[in-house]
């Protein structure tokens, strides 16, 4: 009767480590399927951030451009109008009035306004993109430089036509970037020469505005208005070109940007 009882016995001491092992298999699969369901939720929470954050992206740049619409709008149709108007009567005053006094004060007067206006004329067209839907990239590109170089600075432009077969919204984009370069060169850089290229390979755009200007530390921006909110524009539109946006300046040393962004 003992060995069927020994028999036996190792019988279930077999089941039992079987049954021990298969609850470890199932621990460690539970484990491994409940760890790799977490990994995909945060996978999936993590892209419908990104896809909010890109969302949102968008609708601040679109509300941007929407805003610059408006203004440029109420400037060429109100302001640009009424100082036409006011040019006209000082116009009509200096050809009426016989003192010579009067007459001078009138051609300086009509002069101001002749500025103002041309001023004016120069902020919408900053402001509205007509330049870009009328002409092209390349084109717009240039006469935005035309301004640096009637200030006296020498401009070196090479532009890869390329970029005139990219998406109007990727256009725009590379526009404004473009602009608020300049403008920062203009007004703060104190620069010389100014080198803008824009090239294309199969895969790639690289963008590059450099300047021979005073630089800057940029980890202390030499002031909120140059480098503020229009660094933080200019990265804004890298992203949603999927692109990416390096500064690099020293200060005395000039000021390099660069902006790659895949074709």
């Amino acid at each position: 009767m003992a060995e069927p009882e020994k028999l036996a016995f190792t019988h279930l001491l077999y089941i039992g480590i079987v049954a021990m092992l298969m609850l470890a298999i199932a621990v460690v699969v539970f484990v491994v399927l409940h760890q790799r369901n977490a990994h995909l939720l945060q996978a999936q929470l993590r892209q419908q951030e990104l896809d909010y954050q890109a969302s949102m992206l968008h609708a601040v740049v679109a509300s941007q451009e929407s805003e610059r619409e408006r203004i440029a709008r109420d400037l060429h149709d109100e302001i640009g109008a009424s100082l036409s108007a006011a040019r006209l009567f000082v116009n009509q005053v200096q050809y009426e009035v016989t003192s010579p006094h009067l007459q001078d004060m009138s051609q300086q007067a009509s002069q101001i306004l002749s500025n103002t206006l041309q001023n004016v004329r120069h902020i919408v067209q900053n402001l509205s993109p007509t330049l870009l839907a009328n002409f092209g990239f390349c084109r717009a590109v240039t006469t935005q430089t035309g301004s640096l170089v009637a200030s006296g600075l020498q401009v070196d432009l090479h532009l890869d036509e390329a970029v005139e077969h990219l998406e109007a919204t990727a256009q725009l984009a590379i526009y404004r970037i473009v602009q608020e370069l300049l403008a920062n060169i203009s007004k703060h850089a104190q620069a010389h020469c100014v080198v803008l290229h824009l090239r294309a390979d199969t895969t790639t755009l690289t963008l590059t505005v450099q300047d021979d200007g005073c630089g800057f530390t940029p980890s202390l921006p030499r002031n909120a208005a140059s480098t503020g909110m229009g660094l933080a524009g200019m990265q804004a539109r890298a992203q949603l070109l999927g692109g990416h946006l390096e500064v690099t300046s020293v200060p005395g040393s000039g000021t390099c940007v660069t902006l790659l962004m895949p074709r």
